[in-house]
């Protein structure tokens, strides 16, 4: 939330880098962090669908991409297939509506959803949440295949050790608000303590 602009930091600094420069989130307006948050795209774990809209809406209409029908058609297609869905399986999703889809499913779409708006900066809060093995994997493949074929940073909030490995090339370890270690997540893995391991696979919460 600090670094997308949400909260403002009570005590030190957080920078986001646009070209060349390095942006103040804690100044506010348009000449402040506004320069900095348009290009900054957020998966909230709790995220939402609209439900009473095919998924070809939820990527265009529904999130006021203004371009003309076919543009917007194209645009939404190619995104679907950067989160990992094959030509086959957007043929049949495009015009479907929500509730119909699985889980994973429903997460890719909600990650096309950020990045069609082509953001350079894309955070994701804890976006395996309680999925099933299968469905991680699936998602750590989308985000994966993003990664190569738009080229977008990733930020990633997570208490998935696996997933982290499997999506990361640098971590962060916090506690209590505070930051431990940085460096490749293996290693950050290896070093955490039993009951710093048994917390994390319990979704970070401790008695």
């Amino acid at each position: 939330r600090l670094i997308a602009g949400l909260n403002v930091v009570s005590d030190g600094k957080v920078s986001v880098r646009v070209g060349d420069d390095w942006v103040d989130m804690s100044v506010p307006g348009p000449e402040g962090r506004g320069r900095a948050t348009q290009y900054i795209g957020i998966l909230h774990q709790e995220f939402t669908l609209y439900p009473f809209d095919s998924i070809l809406q939820n990527l265009t209409v529904c999130i006021g991409i203004n371009l003309p029908a076919e543009l917007a058609k194209m645009k939404a297609i190619q995104t679907l297939l950067a989160v990992g869905f094959t030509r086959t399986q957007v043929d049949r999703i495009l015009y479907a509506y929500p509730d119909t889809l699985s889980v994973g499913e429903k997460q890719r779409v909600a990650l096309a959803q950020v990045l069609i708006r082509e953001p350079r900066l894309v955070i994701l809060d804890e976006p395996t949440g309680t999925m099933d093995p299968i469905t991680k994997l699936s998602v750590a493949k989308s985000v994966l295949t993003a990664r190569k074929e738009l080229g977008e940073t990733f930020l990633i909030v997570s208490h998935d050790m696996d997933f982290v490995i499997n999506c990361c090339d640098r971590a962060v370890f916090m506690k209590d608000g505070k930051v431990v270690s940085i460096g490749k997540p293996e290693e950050i893995v290896a070093h955490l303590t039993d009951r710093e391991a048994r917390i994390m696979l319990e979704g970070g919460a401790e008695e």
